[in-house]
């Protein structure tokens, strides 16, 4: 709730100050058609400086509210790409695609559209208890974590590197069994944002 508090006091406060630019010129004498077009580049520079600056304070909101998350280990990385160590790329349904961390648990899953799989949304959900969670953050605004997670089908490693805006990042899903190594990149998300769809566990 406060995060929308302040992305609509930032838009409000814009627009006050463009209705006020916008009247000081109307109460100005009539232009030359030079004074119109160079009055006209103006305002859409204004316009362009504008919408830069909202973006800006959106993505400030968006990376704060992704920290905030890792600090509290609730969040979830929804992914819109899966690649292999070989650099092979996929582009995936963020939905059913995701590292989902509540607490001490941390659920893995990897799924593909028009595929029933292991877990009936085509591929494979998997759970276990975290350990050893650790978080840095950088000086440009990268944060990055790390823990391992051990369950009854998994045993792996996952590291994740926030960009140091907005709130995409990458996790690299490591087996400490196997020589395995799967990666997502997608947004990170508070966990009362997200919009994940778990599907069935073997275990």
């Amino acid at each position: 709730m406060k995060n929308l508090i302040k992305i609509f006091i930032v838009t409000i406060s814009l627009f006050i100050t463009s209705n006020v630019f916008a009247q000081e010129i109307k109460e100005d004498k009539p232009l030359t058609k030079q004074e119109l077009r160079a009055q006209k580049r103006l305002e859409k520079k204004k316009e362009r400086e504008e919408k830069r600056l909202i973006a800006k304070q959106l993505e400030m909101i968006i990376h704060e509210q992704a920290v905030q998350g890792i600090d509290s280990g609730t969040f979830v990385l929804e992914a819109t790409q899966v690649y292999d160590r070989y650099g092979n790329i996929e582009n995936v349904n963020s939905t059913i695609n995701f590292v989902k961390v509540v607490g001490n648990n941390a659920i893995f899953q990897l799924g593909f559209d028009g595929i029933v799989g292991l877990n009936g949304v085509g591929g494979i959900t998997m759970e276990g208890k975290i350990s050893n969670y650790e978080v840095e953050k950088m000086e440009n605004g990268r944060v990055n974590v790390s823990f391992n997670v051990q369950g009854p089908i998994m045993m792996a490693s996952m590291s994740f590197t926030m960009d140091g805006e907005g709130n995409f990042a990458n996790v690299k899903v490591r087996a400490q069994t196997e020589n395995i190594e799967l990666s997502f990149r997608g947004q990170i998300q508070p966990l009362n944002n997200s919009n994940v769809y778990e599907g069935m566990k073997l275990f």
